[in-house]
């Protein structure tokens, strides 16, 4: 195991904005460090150099690709085979739609029929797509964040997104996205998974999922599972050199498991928190099983203090960024290899029955409810942007809680941790793929809920059985002092603690 203490960080020009697009019909919006494409003669599309930008134009039409596509059925195709192969068919929806559904890796898909241009992103929405909606056509624009598209159109944020934002608690370690489709601004949207964006007249359409889901059985969906998990991780590390996240948990052992036929070439790493103890489990048990397996284990440690400059960039990268990950991002940026894509468990939760109902399945859901599961509290903003969700929902083919979960939780908060760490590395989730997701919630609920998640280790047995030669989360040792932390938040009285105590008791515990 090898501690990497934090250093100064070094320049941060480069860092500026940096993976993100804008496609705009004004030429003026560009972004610095960036590659400029003209799409149907109309969009100008800027992407950061560190962005993969693939483009092909076929008699008056063009596919552009942001970011990367894996195939798992053939994991040597490269982006533009890819996009050359979807070329025959991107022009009939229908047709595009199943095809998208088959890929993986972390994307955005801008096709231009000769008439129309749409815009699509991977199944879970890893690589974020705002757009601005009532500002005009004359102005109409799409871009990674909403911060710098609101810059460049002198917008204001929403009084009622503000107040729910000062509505959170201020702990660093706060967890929070913004509901339904909204931003920080009323003229600005997100576009949710399984949603297809027109530039051309202004609206959403949802193309998935519509149909109920084909019933599988057991062993054919282990099979399937596994083919197509492999199928993406040798894709990706065919073009590049990987590293993976390691805790304790269920994901990142998942994720160790798909990389066993390289993992003498993998980056395994763990982020130490202060808030936890230095002989966490998130620490000890991934050095153990590592040294099992003869893989290097590397601790990154959070630093004590955040660079004043590290963090201007990062909030104007990320306007509605929280304080939780930017000592992360900071960590990263000195110690982590920038080459390597960093292979995550994003989108596991929308297959593990991550929120359960109260009551029988039959029963209709209220916008009330999922603002309760979501732990966003009851504020207005969010009630109101969940009851939107509910109503375009309508009647999906899948559970409306799976649904959720999938375009919420998955779809807007991973989405935003990821676009957040772009700063520091590119990524992706071999689980975000349509058509492994939708075997996935075919599977019987009971085998894949907690706490025993039955069909997950069945997985991870079939992968790679010596990963599970340590405890998965096993019980963690809190310190005295944490334990009494946990209990004054329990009992609510932290809310009473001045601000200026707070930071004060944290450093203590910390």
């Amino acid at each position: 195991m090898e501690s990497t203490p934090l250093n100064a960080s070094p320049g941060l020009d480069h860092l500026l904005y940096r993976r993100q697009f804008v496609l705009s019909t004004q030429s003026i919006y560009a972004l610095s460090n960036s590659r400029q494409v003209l799409i149907g003669g109309r969009y100008h599309l800027s992407a950061h150099r560190d962005l993969e930008l693939t483009h092909i134009e076929q008699t008056g039409k063009s596919l552009t690709l942001l970011g990367f596509m894996l195939d798992p059925d053939r994991p040597g195709d490269t982006n533009e085979q890819i996009l050359q192969r979807l070329s025959g068919i991107a022009w009939r929806a229908d047709k595009l739609d199943d095809s998208l559904g088959a890929l993986g890796g972390r994307w955005v898909l801008i096709t231009y029929d000769g008439i129309e241009t749409n815009v699509l992103q991977d199944a879970t929405g890893q690589r974020q797509v705002y757009y601005t909606r009532g500002v005009g056509r004359e102005t109409s624009m799409c871009a990674s964040e909403p911060g710098f598209m609101a810059e460049c159109l002198g917008l204001t944020m929403a009084a009622d997104a503000v107040d729910f934002i000062r509505s959170r608690p201020t702990d660093d370690y706060e967890i929070y996205w913004l509901p339904g489709d909204t931003s920080l601004f009323a003229e600005i949207a997100a576009l949710l998974p399984n949603h297809r964006l027109s530039l051309t007249n202004g609206t959403v359409h949802r193309f998935s999922p519509v149909q109920a889901l084909e019933p599988m059985s057991h062993p054919q969906a282990l099979a399937e599972c596994v083919r197509l998990l492999r199928g993406q991780v040798d894709s990706a590390r065919r073009r590049y050199p990987l590293a993976i996240p390691m805790t304790a948990g269920w994901d990142s052992r998942l994720i160790l498991a798909l990389n066993q036929e390289h993992a003498e070439d993998l980056y395994a790493f763990t982020l130490a928190y202060p808030q936890l103890p230095a002989d966490s489990r998130d620490v000890v048990i991934p050095s153990r099983l590592l040294g099992k397996l003869g893989i290097a284990h590397h601790v990154i440690l959070y630093p004590k203090s955040i660079d004043s400059g590290f963090k201007e960039t990062f909030r104007r990268n990320n306007v509605s960024a929280n304080t939780a990950y930017c000592g992360d991002i900071q960590a990263l940026h000195v110690h982590y290899p920038g080459e390597r894509v960093c292979v995550t468990g994003d989108a596991a939760e929308i297959v593990k029955c991550y929120y359960e109902r109260s009551h029988p399945q039959s029963e209709s859901v209220s916008a009330i409810e999922l603002a309760e599961f979501s732990r966003l509290g009851r504020h207005p903003f969010v009630v109101q942007a969940f009851a939107k969700w509910l109503e375009s929902a309508a009647s999906p083919g899948i559970d409306l809680i799976d649904l959720f979960c999938w375009e919420q939780m998955a779809g807007r908060w991973q989405s935003k941790v990821r676009a957040e760490y772009d700063m520091v590395q590119e990524s992706f989730s071999p689980l975000n793929n349509r058509r492994l997701l939708s075997i996935l919630l075919s599977v019987d609920p009971q085998s894949r809920r907690a706490p025993d998640f039955r069909f997950i280790l069945e997985l991870i047995e079939t992968l790679w059985p010596e990963v599970l030669s340590e405890p998965i989360n096993p019980p963690e040792r809190l310190s005295r002092s944490r334990q009494v932390l946990n209990v004054i938040k329990k009992t609510g009285m932290l809310k009473l603690v001045p601000e200026s105590t707070k930071r004060k008791l944290k450093e203590i515990f910390r």
